[in-house]
């Protein structure tokens, strides 16, 4: 696990709470507690570990999974991942080909240094975080977006950049996570909604599926586990143009006393909490989801 401790380093720099335990990087993330590491590694943590984790970091639960493989089946939690490019000319779907071939040509896709998305990714960024309605964030000024961003420039070898470009001007990007030659996470990617229509998204998801699993051989790339929190069409996207496809692993899920036993009492009336807390929703969805022991 060569990426634990460049990963840790990261982290370090931008100040986000970690912990190792047993050699695995678990990281604080808003109220929960998670590894850090290729989705397809498992993972594994008895009680006085999690209990220790919530010490250390704080938060409401501790979650992990174990890996993918057979004994996943029939688990509702997977990521969503990409174990091979397909070249333009095997992609099946004519309309899909049709829309590769005028994304390739009317953008331009490449890998980037940091300060690139840094000068030029805002207005991008902004757009697309506009479009999202009520689950938009809180815009940060053009200064605070650079700052956040550059934080990543001494990470070269573990945190990539990419960009997509029409007529010169930036219209999409990139950041992904990297996890030795396994795992290749599209961490943050936003588009710019006006140049939708030149096709920014597909062109900017083949050069890079082109690159990590064509070219440089990394053994799958991920857009993440499902969501819990709202609806996304951009992981259903991925599944129908790019042959992304479910990989089912257990999820565990450690609560803080007494999260767990409050989340029992109230499960018959989550429909009723849910209206007036919809974040509540959420949480219930993942304690459903989550392997009983």
């Amino acid at each position: 696990m060569g990426y634990v401790d460049p990963h840790a380093e990261m982290m370090r720099a931008k100040n986000r709470r970690f912990a190792r335990v047993d050699g695995q990087l678990f990281a604080r993330k808003d109220r929960w507690i998670v590894p850090v590491g290729p989705m397809s590694q498992p993972y594994r943590l008895d009680r006085g570990q999690c209990r220790e984790l919530l010490r250390q970091l704080g938060g409401l639960w501790v979650m992990w999974t174990d890996g993918f493989g057979p004994h996943a089946e029939g688990s509702e939690w997977h990521a969503v991942i990409c174990r091979r490019h397909v070249p333009v000319e095997e992609v099946a779907s004519g309309n899909t080909r049709s829309k590769l071939r005028r994304g390739l040509k009317q953008c331009e896709v490449r890998p980037v240094e940091v300060r690139e998305i840094a000068r030029n990714g805002y207005e991008t960024y902004c757009a697309a975080v506009s479009g999202y309605g009520h689950h938009a964030e809180i815009l940060p000024t053009a200064e605070e977006f650079a700052r956040r961003v550059m934080t990543d420039e001494p990470f070269g070898d573990i945190r990539h950049q990419w960009a997509a470009y029409h007529g010169g001007k930036m219209v999409a990007f990139a950041q992904n996570l990297i996890y030795d030659k396994t795992e290749v996470d599209y961490t943050l990617i936003k588009l710019h909604p006006e140049f939708l229509n030149r096709y920014s998204s597909y062109a900017l998801i083949y050069r890079m599926n082109e690159h990590y699993l064509a070219q440089e051989g990394f053994e799958y790339v991920t857009d993440g586990f499902r969501s819990i929190s709202h609806e996304t069409g951009v992981q259903d996207f991925l599944m129908k143009e790019f042959g992304f496809e479910k990989a089912r692993t257990g999820l565990h899920v450690h609560y803080r006393w007494p999260l767990g036993p409050l989340l029992r009492a109230a499960r018959p009336f989550r429909s009723v909490l849910a209206k007036a807390h919809p974040k509540a929703d959420g949480l219930f969805e993942l304690d459903r989801l989550r392997t009983r022991p």
